[in-house]
């Protein structure tokens, strides 16, 4: 009568609720499920629920109620509107934290780094915050290291090595050990379908009609039991008669299949591992590769192929070695140079060597295809590293370029400064050209390593003069002032060289994020971005070292100036 009665939801015992909010668009939530995905292999005892926006999260509702245990569907649009004034429009917004709040959650991750979803993030009722919020004196702030380097990177340039589905894997924190993406389930199947998906977001994300129109007529007449099923939505018939309609494609019209305004759940039904998967949209290629669909993405404009690959082994990617790709969405463009550096003959190539073999064979591809046309355009394989880590190998360059080094550098770099996971790398091969450009990076890399000692050495100035008994405020004035001026200089370096960018704007947003609410905790904070900085730099130099790229009679930068 008297038993102790055990409760099953005690702390002990209850699941862990973890909240992922993720408010951006169709692509990023893909991504995000892929890394929850992983992050539910380890840990299936965990209850995960995805706060997202209504118009992009319901396309793919389907594929999120396989993944997440439960999921809250925000309706901004709804939500905040003239009709129901500021009034009304707040009552509804509290209405829609009130059903998040329902859950105490242990934590709450932000994946999406808009203000809103931040605002938003502040207010989720959990035991710790990962990713960006604000705070109680309405400061953004980021504390992880993974969140402050993905604010910094991404949609920064082309130095970032990771893909966002690592990167949101890091964040949350999933262990990759139990994770591999294997061969043993990928598409070996001989394809019959094609479906194409030519259409994009953004101009300057896609081909001209014409330029698929010559795909299409090379690709049907090579291959004779092929056919090609093209997709999109509802406003994209204009483009999808301006592709087929020309007098070219008149006799192989009968293999050309519309499947336009089909949503992303009839489409995913649909298209199982007799299709190959052709587009520019790397948001359709990530739906399929939860299937293993076979895709070819074509990368063009904004697309950083690297950030946004298919989360499976070997897809392929063609990208321009345009010297301005990739650019921003709004860099103005009138030629659209990008374009024309993939020729649609390495396309035709591609698809037809991926229908026979379900692989491409570098032999047979320049034997069939002319270097004049290769000459402008990367072929890309997604492939994975000792530690689950996706990434890309080129097909057909035995030489690595300046930026692969570098990407290859900070891969390393990251990995082990935020995780502690030690990825190694071959020694690149490199081109004498390129070699004799990376020697010029030396002296860079050590003027930056001296300006991250000197940060070092005036954070420990100031932190010295506090801990006298009668600190002079002019002193530690004079100090920060010197701060200043080496961040001034900092900049100043990044402008010249931009290959070590990642770690100066990384040290820019750790610095704007420290941790403290006293002077003394503030300025030992910035000693270790400091510190993080100069052994990023200090490993660069070593890396090039070894590659015999460093003057041996220069000072190595590894003792604190």
């Amino acid at each position: 009568m008297n038993a102790k009665v055990i409760d099953d939801h005690s702390p002990e015992t209850a699941n862990k609720e973890i909240a992922i909010l993720q408010i951006t668009r169709i692509g990023d939530i893909l991504q995000t499920c892929h890394a929850v995905r992983l992050l539910k292999i380890n840990h299936p005892e965990y209850n995960v629920t995805l706060i997202a926006r209504k118009q992009f999260a319901e396309p793919v509702k389907f594929l999120i109620d396989q993944i997440f245990d439960d999921v809250k569907i925000i309706d901004f649009k709804r939500s905040i509107n003239l009709a129901d004034g500021f009034s009304g429009s707040l009552k509804n917004i509290k209405n829609i934290l009130k059903d998040i709040n329902t859950k105490k959650f242990s934590a709450s991750i932000n994946l999406s780094f808009s203000k809103s979803s931040s605002y938003l993030h502040s207010m989720i009722n959990s035991d710790h915050k990962i990713g960006p919020y604000y705070n109680e004196a309405n400061h953004k702030v980021i504390h992880d290291k993974w969140s402050q380097y993905l604010f910094s990177s991404v949609m920064r340039g082309d130095l970032n090595p990771f893909n966002l589905v690592d990167l949101f894997s890091n964040i949350i924190g999933v262990k990759k050990d139990n994770t591999h993406l294997t061969n043993s389930n990928f598409s070996k199947e001989k394809k019959e379908n094609i479906l194409l998906h030519p259409f994009a977001s953004l101009e300057k994300k896609y081909w001209k009609s014409n330029k698929w129109s010559e795909v299409i007529l090379r690709v049907l007449e090579a291959n004779k039991d092929i056919t090609i099923h093209i997709a999109g939505s509802s406003s994209d018939k204009d483009g999808y008669e301006q592709i087929v309609n020309v007098p070219i494609l008149e006799k192989y019209r009968s293999r050309i299949k519309p499947l336009l305004g089909k949503s992303l759940s009839e489409l995913y039904a649909q298209v199982d591992n007799t299709y190959l998967f052709v587009g520019h949209d790397s948001m359709i290629g990530n739906l399929l590769s939860f299937k293993n669909i076979k895709t070819i993405t074509i990368s063009l404009g904004t697309v950083r192929p690297m950030e946004t690959a298919p989360y499976s082994i070997n897809n392929y990617i063609l990208s321009p070695k345009t010297k301005c790709y990739p650019c921003f969405p709004d860099t103005p463009c009138e030629f659209y140079k990008c374009h024309g550096d993939i020729p649609y003959q390495v396309l035709q190539e591609v698809i037809s060597q991926l229908l026979i073999s379900n692989k491409v064979e570098k032999e047979q591809f320049l034997k069939r295809v002319s270097p004049f046309h290769m000459n402008s355009v990367n072929i890309s394989k997604t492939t994975v590293n000792k530690v689950g880590h996706l990434t890309l190998s080129n097909v057909l360059d035995e030489y690595q370029t300046e930026r692969d080094v570098f990407r290859d550098f900070y891969r390393t770099i990251w990995s082990y400064a935020f995780s502690e996971v030690d990825v190694t790398s071959p020694l690149p091969n490199i081109s004498e050209a390129t070699a004799s450009s990376l020697s010029k990076q030396a002296q860079t890399v050590v003027h930056l390593f001296e300006l991250a000692e000197f940060g070092k050495k005036y954070s420990r100035y100031i932190l010295e003069e506090i801990s006298k008994k009668a600190p002079e405020i002019n002193k530690i004035k004079d100090y920060s002032k010197k701060i200043d001026e080496v961040d001034r200089l900092l900049d100043v370096l990044v402008e010249a060289n931009e290959l070590i960018a990642p770690i100066v704007d990384y040290g820019v947003v750790a610095k704007s994020n420290l941790s403290g609410n006293n002077l003394v905790s503030l300025t030992e904070s910035s000693f270790y971005v400091y510190q993080e900085m100069s052994n990023a730099a200090s490993i660069i130099h070593e890396f090039l070292t070894k590659l015999n790229l460093t003057n041996t009679n220069q000072q190595t930068p590894r003792k604190s100036l």
